[in-house]
């Protein structure tokens, strides 16, 4: 139960407003909201208009996008926590430092880049072994191996939208993320279809769309990153050298968020791609059609996500523990209440929801229904792990996230999921409701771990920094 004492009565002997957290939260936390929900418009943008392929697009773009997302994913974990460096320097006074650990990120990202293109041989062997109709195999190979190319703008972009959260200026990379977004819109309507005097590429145009999108925005970043402003605040231009020590620190934090979040995004690409995906293209698009209405729920939930990790770490620099809490308990309040609500309007209206954007089939519409209504009764729970999480990588306790994630993954979800699907025969449905248990068991560890304090004793910094 979240009591009031943190988040009132310590703030209020120290003379703050009522109302302070809140707008605190709700400053960083909205363009950070805008920016996550943007970059989530842009998968769902991509499928809503490859579904006008067919069902075995569909199945296609939502298996291929969801592996080239795993494989930057523990890339993506180390470059976040850039935001906790940078809030925590901040938060001491150290300003310069916040550009160095941002540049980190930034070299961390370069170096990394090569991974995308080392996974074209891969993508043959994995994709075959799902064992998927081979008309859906061929267009997830082509869709992968055209998504790797973008392979670094995906940490790069991380890096730099870390560090401008954890200074305060989350705008930046929303403003940049809806720049990037109609960009992808543009090439999307010109690529897939061949408008404007461009071929009709199908899949391979969406692909083609989403990595120079994304090009364009760390284009745009990067630049105001290096503006005159971040400059003379940040010496942003001046420490863009290879600092090791930082660095170190950096893969120390870092490297356990990576394998939390890597964790957390295989086992969801084992979920899609080898359990429902073994029940045939029917099953498999209605559960990329669902998944994408739960990405426009939980999105919001992973924007607070992003803003309460600097907030955090803003205010434990500042060695004010009490704060710290109370801003997570707004922001778990806000996550909590927004995704409620999502989940009524899922569970309502589901079937309507997917027959007009995604499908008309009868049966994608029958079994994708069932599972957003499974999906609505577990949101407040999935609030609670999203947000919380946020708040324990501002704070630096990421191996103890790391390993929970692991013993969760393979002790609890993955085996719940396998044993109602195959054993009990429900198929995909038997797989979400594996996924339910897991979710709603989560909440309850996360919450617990944060409400205790262990992550107050953690320090992220070397004793010579």
């Amino acid at each position: 139960m979240i009591t009031k004492s943190e988040s009132s009565d310590t703030t209020h002997r120290r003379g703050e407003s009522r109302w302070a957290g809140l707008r605190e939260v709700l400053n960083m936390a909205i363009p950070v909201i805008v920016g996550s929900f943007s970059y989530t418009l842009m998968g769902f943008v991509d499928q809503a208009m490859v579904g006008r392929l067919g069902s075995s697009a569909l199945a296609a773009v939502g298996s291929g996008g969801i592996w080239a997302f795993t494989v930057s994913t523990f890339f993506i974990g180390v470059t976040s926590c850039v935001a906790t460096f940078v809030s925590q320097s901040r938060g001491r006074g150290d300003f310069e430092s916040c550009g160095r650990y941002a540049w980190q990120g930034i070299h961390f990202s370069l170096l990394t880049g090569a991974i995308g293109f080392f996974c074209w041989p891969i993508s043959g062997p994995l994709f075959r072994s799902m064992h998927h109709a081979p008309d859906v195999t061929a267009m997830e190979i082509q869709y992968f191996q055209l998504r790797m190319l973008g392979f670094a703008f995906v940490t790069w972009q991380t890096a730099l939208a870390s560090f401008f959260q954890a200074v305060g200026r989350p705008h930046i990379p929303t403003l940049t993320a809806i720049a990037s977004n109609l960009v992808n819109f543009a090439l999307n309507y010109a690529l897939i279809f061949g408008h404007w005097g461009f071929p009709a590429m199908g899949i391979r145009g969406s692909a083609i769309a989403t990595v120079i999108a994304l090009g364009c925005q760390v284009a745009m970043m990067q630049a105001l990153f290096l503006g005159p402003r971040h400059h003379a605040e940040f010496r942003t231009r001046s420490s863009c050298g290879l600092d090791f020590q930082k660095m170190r620190e950096l893969l120390r934090i870092g490297w356990p968020a990576g394998m939390m979040f890597l964790i957390d995004i295989v086992n969801w690409s084992v979920f899609t791609s080898y359990i429902v995906g073994h029940f045939g293209t029917t099953q498999l698009a209605a559960h990329n059609a669902a998944m994408n209405f739960m990405a426009l729920s939980f999105m919001p939930a992973v924007g607070l996500n992003h803003a309460i990790a600097p907030i955090v770490g803003q205010w434990i620099g500042r060695g004010d523990i009490a704060r710290a809490k109370a801003r997570t308990y707004t922001a778990l309040r806000l996550a909590i209440g927004y995704m409620t609500c999502m989940g009524i309007l899922m569970g309502t209206f589901g079937a309507e929801l997917i027959r007009s954007v995604f499908s008309v089939d009868p049966e994608v519409v029958r079994i994708g229904k069932i599972l957003l209504v499974l999906a609505a009764l577990f949101q407040a729970f999935d609030a609670v792990n999203i947000t919380v999480s946020g708040a324990l990588r501002g704070a630096g306790d990421t191996r103890w996230m790391a390993v929970m994630s692991f013993l969760g993954t393979y002790l609890f979800f993955l085996p719940l999921a396998l044993f109602f699907a195959f054993v009990m025969h429900w198929q995909a449905v038997g797989a979400w409701i594996g996924a339910t248990a897991y979710i709603i068991a989560l909440s309850g560890v996360l919450f617990l771990r944060f409400h205790r304090e262990k992550w107050r004793h953690i320090s992220i910094f070397t004793p010579e920094t």
